[in-house]
């Protein structure tokens, strides 16, 4: 088995098996959630959208953290890799206390800014105030998994992750329903079964690095050498990731304003689609990580032609999984959004949504793996950074909101609108990726 070919095993499978149960697991989760009503979706839906920036920060400082441990890597250099995590943590802890005033002590007012449903926000607090504990285990373990992914160690976050889901699933139908001795909690329940998750999680992290069985290693006395040239120095090439996950994600925001403020069905819609349309991203991650290990390492070693050639790979694999997704999720989504306690408006707007989502989710996929996975291992943030962010507040942003708050369009009206950025995105990316600028060797 070739090289390439043996990374990608390694690398891809086991974040696709993790991504598909935890999307699988999530499905249920929300499932769970959905039997509480449409008020119960929208809600939770909300706090999530929040905790979806937060999530997307973190991914942010982990991505531009993934730039310079895939090529320390490339040259099995871990004493810098080390270096790099822990000045990342500073970063994300930082966004994670920041995320927990918001979800712990305002939390009425910021869903306010979503929605005017009493029974939403209220309903929301309740949620909000419990999960806001999850930030600080989250952002530590996002960090560790995405470390670990890096240097090829991804089977253990697959390991740790399935204990975590399989907990929160567990808790969540015994804390929702209120199952023999346990209370019935509704959206609290799935809320501690959340953090309880969470904390777990957590714990089998700090495991893995007391037993120092990996290239990823912490020490305390890392923690008190700070080096503020090292960091000024991976800050460069992380601060445009960082932005631009942040910028994007109020991005999504200001879409699941529009949807808010076209009413609770619609939220409920938005949740209800976003679920199942993260079953075609389950294969992202496995390929984003692969390509960001598989040609960041190649150009720490300065192997220039060999990374290309393995990014077009990467690409044209990303293609053709994408389109079967795709094409499984319209086939599916019947079946699927009949386990919804909804109404028939509301099923039959969220099936158009599926079926519209499934059918840009090639363009999507070419797109992320492209951007986040090919362009960023070669420390091309600012360029990825400008594309993303024009392409979403200059073009999708005003379209949605034209078409939701201005023009009143139908939910799939709405998201059909959502379209022309990715494919503004996928022409400059495409242009910019066959250019082969953002190949650089940036730990030297």
């Amino acid at each position: 088995m070739n090289t390439f070919r043996q990374k990608l095993l390694n690398i891809a499978v086991p974040i696709t098996i993790q991504n598909l149960i935890s999307v699988g697991l999530n499905l249920v989760d929300n499932l769970m959630i959905g039997q509480l009503g449409a008020v119960a979706i929208a809600s939770v839906g909300l706090v999530n959208q929040v905790m979806f920036i937060l999530m997307l920060v973190t991914f942010g400082a982990a991505s531009g953290a993934g730039v310079f441990i895939s090529q320390y890597w490339g040259v099995k250099d871990t004493k810098n890799i080390e270096k790099t995590i822990v000045h990342m943590l500073f970063v994300t802890f930082s966004a994670a206390f920041i995320f927990f005033v918001i979800l712990f002590f305002i939390p009425g007012q910021t869903l306010r800014l979503f929605s005017k449903d009493a029974s939403v926000v209220s309903m929301g607090i309740s949620y909000s105030t419990i999960v806001a504990f999850t930030v600080f285990f989250t952002s530590f373990s996002f960090v560790m998994a995405s470390a670990l992914r890096t240097v090829e160690k991804a089977k253990i976050p697959m390991y740790i992750s399935l204990v975590a889901l399989g907990i929160n699933t567990l808790g969540n139908y015994l804390l929702i329903f209120g199952v023999g001795p346990f209370p019935k909690l509704g959206v609290a329940g799935a809320a501690i079964a959340t953090l309880t998750s969470r904390f777990i999680e957590f714990l089998l992290y700090l495991f893995v690095l007391y037993r120092k069985k990996t290239p990823v290693k912490i020490s305390l006395r890392s923690f008190l050498k700070f080096d503020r040239f090292f960091f000024a120095k991976m800050m460069k090439i992380a601060s445009p990731v960082i932005a631009n996950e942040f910028m994007w994600s109020l991005g999504m925001a200001v879409y699941s304003l529009v949807f808010a403020r076209v009413g609770t069905a619609a939220i409920a819609t938005r949740n209800i689609v976003s679920t199942i349309e993260s079953f075609g991203f389950v294969f992202f991650g496995g390929i984003g990580s692969a390509a960001v290990v598989i040609v960041g390492s190649e150009l720490g070693k300065k192997n220039f032609e060999l990374a290309f050639k393995s990014a077009k790979r990467l690409l044209r694999i990303t293609l053709i999984i994408s389109s079967l997704a795709g094409l499984a999720i319209i086939l599916l989504s019947r079946i699927i959004i009949r386990f919804y306690n909804i109404d028939d408006f509301i099923r039959t707007t969220a099936l158009l949504s599926i079926i519209i989502v499934a059918a840009a989710l090639p363009i999507k996929m070419l797109n992320a793996v492209n951007l986040v996975g090919v362009l960023r291992s070669g420390g091309d943030t600012r360029m990825v950074f400008l594309l993303e962010i024009s392409s979403l507040w200059l073009i999708g942003v005003p379209l949605v909101i034209l078409g939701g708050l201005i023009f009143k369009l139908s939910v799939p009206a709405i998201y059909i609108m959502m379209l022309p950025e990715e494919l503004f995105k996928l022409f400059v990316g495409n242009l910019r990726f066959r250019s082969r600028k953002w190949m650089r060797n940036v730990i030297e």
